[in-house]
């Protein structure tokens, strides 16, 4: 069933996310003409309109990381609230499936959109090389040389891991602020909110005694002098925080979705 579950999770947002790919594609490929075309002509541009050009880049490049991570948490918020909890929690909850597979479907598809996401921007990033580079007439690929490169250290995949795990409980903090939220009679939403920000608060704070990136002039030191790689181990503690995080809120989630649960 859980299967079934994730099937339907993927068809039901595939609309959304083809929307989300085609606008973030769109900007990217404007990002790299106004870029292209701005570079041909700084020799000959005033300062104003140098600062207009780039801060009209910044807006475009900010706006789209921005936007897309928005769009994104906004369509996995809403999904999981409104068919978990919501309107249409009473079907869900009657289907022959057990509360492990309807919240770990819903998991997974966040997990594997938020991935998704990540893709596509660094693939708008390509894009947007590969356009400038056309519009200027100049070749751009060191510019990739330089992106694998960093790809042969460790550390590179250790930043991955961390990022695939970071949101991950991310995804489960929404989850477990709404389904805490549903526990009141009145102004759940409110309620969910305010759960929300005291776990981030919370969690926050505890987590920066594990944070890999906590010791800034260790960083330094394993960029400057060449033991990047030797940093990797840095980020254990701090993965076994976000596991530690992630089974509980999972199982905080299954336990009021199971025994708790109270529709409206």
């Amino acid at each position: 069933m859980f299967g079934k579950l994730l099937k339907y999770e993927f068809k039901s947002t595939s609309k959304w996310y083809l929307l989300i790919t085609l606008i973030a594609l769109g900007l990217s490929v404007i990002t790299g003409v106004i870029g292209g075309s701005a570079t041909n002509g700084f020799v000959n541009m005033e300062t104003n309109s140098m600062q207009m050009i780039t801060g009209t880049l910044g807006i475009l490049i900010f706006g789209g990381v921005i936007g897309l991570y928005l769009s994104n948490y906004y369509i996995i918020i809403r999904r999981f609230y409104s068919n978990l909890y919501g309107r249409e929690g009473y079907l869900t909850w009657t289907l022959p499936a057990s509360p492990h597979a309807i919240i770990l479907s819903k998991f997974v598809g966040a997990l594997v959109a938020s991935l998704y996401c990540l893709f596509l921007l660094f693939l708008s990033g390509f894009i947007t090389i590969i356009v400038m580079g056309a519009v200027i007439g100049q070749d751009l690929s060191p510019v990739f040389s330089i992106i694998s490169e960093a790809f042969s250290h460790s550390i590179a995949y250790w930043m991955i891991i961390w990022w695939i795990f970071t949101t991950a409980s991310g995804i489960l903090l929404f989850y477990v602020s709404i389904a805490l939220g549903q526990l009141f009679q009145n102004r759940r939403g409110f309620k969910a909110i305010l759960f929300g920000f005291l776990l981030c608060l919370v969690l926050s704070i505890i987590g920066t005694a594990v944070n890999p990136f906590k010791d800034s002039y260790a960083v330094v030191y394993a960029l400057v002098y060449g033991n990047i790689d030797e940093f990797g181990v840095n980020f254990i503690p701090g993965l076994i925080y976000e596991v530690i995080k992630i089974v509980s809120m999972y199982f905080t989630i299954h336990y009021i979705s199971k025994y708790k649960l109270n529709l409206q």
